[in-house]
């Protein structure tokens, strides 16, 4: 079972090589999506919460980027404990993590756990992220470090997989929906 998940965040933390019980420098999570896929891809669950901002403001830097503001927070979030109790269940029933940079939402992730008082080692699944030197093989976009191709973003993966772009990219529900295809369906399964 494949967990493909997604956050959209206050911004990103001051050190990335902070800890995760260092819950100050990690961003809130503002929104959080999955679905759920069976062995064979067909889609079993899928989740979207946008995340009641209790004790926090969405800076505007932020809500530029995934149209998420504080305002909107207060009236269409969901109390956090209610939104990791949901994903928690989804989570019971995986066998691997999947999404794009999931190296990033697992951080975030893990530092709300530590907020919530739960433990972050629940998230400790194998792990299949489409933003790798692997995918950078598949897309071979120039400017990657050295001699490298770059990373692919996601939008350039999906593009070179489908020829397509997606709607509402920085929306977790459009780059979970994305990064499921880029995964399912884009021969990176």
């Amino acid at each position: 079972m494949y967990l493909v998940f997604d956050t959209e965040t206050t911004g990103f933390p001051q050190r990335w090589d902070a800890p995760l019980e260092d819950v100050d420098n990690w961003p809130r999570v503002v929104q959080l999506a999955w679905q759920l896929h069976d062995a064979q891809g067909v889609l079993l669950e899928a989740k979207d919460f946008i995340v009641y901002p209790e004790g926090y403001n969405i800076p505007y830097g932020a809500e530029k980027v995934h149209g998420i503001s504080t305002q909107l927070a207060q009236v269409k979030g969901h109390p956090m404990s209610e939104v990791l109790d949901a994903f928690e269940s989804a989570l019971a029933r995986s066998t691997h993590l999947v999404g794009h940079n999931l190296r990033f939402d697992l951080q975030v992730m893990g530092a709300e756990y530590i907020r919530a008082t739960r433990n972050p080692a629940r998230l400790k699944l194998p792990v299949l992220d489409t933003c790798t030197q692997a995918t950078a093989q598949v897309t071979k976009i120039i400017g990657g470090k050295g001699s490298g191709f770059k990373i692919p973003k996601l939008e350039e993966l999906h593009v070179h997989l489908f020829q397509d772009r997606f709607a509402e990219a920085h929306n977790a529900t459009a780059d979970v929906e994305a990064s499921a295809r880029c995964f399912l369906g884009g021969a990176l399964h």
